[in-house]
């Protein structure tokens, strides 16, 4: 028994050591899932509307092949307001009720005011086949406000028109 026996002895003490340390660790921590996926606060819009703004029906399909999912979300808006960006947070869970995780889908068209509505969205993401259900809910929206700018169009003559254009213009245009 030389010193470099007794120096694989200490080494492999030492790596057992740390792997008692780790498991005794993070045994007493909560799941591994809620340190990745910690909780999703609602926004303070989502938090203030969320009595007039809700969620009536969602329904999220797989197929068994490949990976395009198929979601639908029927929203009911009763607020005064417009609303936009709509982030909605479906969280998968398997048959145990254990969380998987989670997805983002985000409603981009305008919701009217005082208005009920069913969305449908085609998206390619990955969905675990343990997914036997999932828990979706909305965690932000806009409020749709007036453009800064307003464009409008039609007929111009005169004084502002096409001829205020072509005598401010310089050089020569074909002429």
């Amino acid at each position: 028994m030389d010193a470099k026996f007794w120096g694989k002895v200490a080494l492999s003490t030492v790596v057992l050591g740390l792997v008692i340390f780790v498991f005794q660790t993070f045994s007493t921590t909560p799941d591994l899932t809620e340190l990745l996926l910690p909780p999703v606060q609602p926004s303070a819009t989502a938090q203030e509307l969320q009595a007039d703004v809700v969620l009536r029906g969602f329904e999220i399909e797989v197929p068994a092949t490949g990976h395009i999912a198929r979601a639908a979300f029927a929203i009911n808006n009763q607020s005064e307001h417009d609303l936009k960006n709509i982030e909605i947070v479906c969280t998968l869970l398997d048959a145990g009720g254990n969380e998987l995780g989670r997805d983002k889908w985000v409603i981009y068209n305008t919701l009217k005011a005082q208005t009920d509505k069913v969305f449908s969205h085609t998206t390619k993401m990955y969905i675990s086949d343990r997914a036997a259900s999932s828990q979706c809910r909305i965690v932000d929206m806009k409020k749709v406000t007036a453009p800064l700018i307003a464009i409008h169009r039609g007929e111009t003559t005169g004084h502002g028109g096409h001829e205020a254009i072509n005598s401010t213009m310089h050089g020569n245009a074909g002429h």
